[in-house]
């Protein structure tokens, strides 16, 4: 008697599992990217079903076209540095609003005790705070260009 091959049923669902497990492994450890890959992997998947294309090889290909694990980490690792980029860049421009702000408070009351040679209680405390805003803004500055954490 000849035995027949036995044929296997396609799971489109646990096929995505896997994907999932595959994807996971490779360093797409973070829930929010990989629940929006998924979500295009699915999409991609039912376009290519709706023209015809039975389950099986509308995954392949819709697995294919997202790319390898490798291209998409590094796809996350180039945005996450664009993030770190704007990070830095808005607390170096906080930064020196900051000094300019302080320096702002500190001048008049410089000019005040220069022309009648005392500060009075409010002029003190303009100086005060314009010192302490120039010092904070130059500390943010620097935090912002150099990319060390205070």
């Amino acid at each position: 008697m000849l035995s027949s091959p036995i044929k296997i049923m396609f799971n489109l669902e646990r096929s995505i599992t896997d994907w999932r497990k595959r994807m996971l492994a490779g360093g797409v450890e973070t829930p929010v990217p990989l629940e929006e890959l998924e979500c295009h992997l699915r999409e991609a998947i039912d376009r290519q079903m709706a023209s015809g294309i039975k389950p099986a090889p509308a995954f392949e290909t819709a697995s294919r076209q997202m790319g390898t694990v490798r291209s998409l980490t590094t796809e996350f690792d180039k945005n996450n540095q664009r993030k770190i980029i704007m990070k830095r860049i808005l607390i170096l421009a906080a930064g020196v609003v900051a000094i300019f702000i302080g320096m702002a408070f500190v001048m008049p009351a410089v000019a005040q005790y220069r022309h009648e040679g005392a500060m009075v209680g409010g002029e003190v405390v303009l100086l005060c705070l314009g010192c302490l805003l120039t010092l904070g803004g130059g500390g943010a500055a620097i935090i912002g260009v150099t990319g060390r954490k205070a």
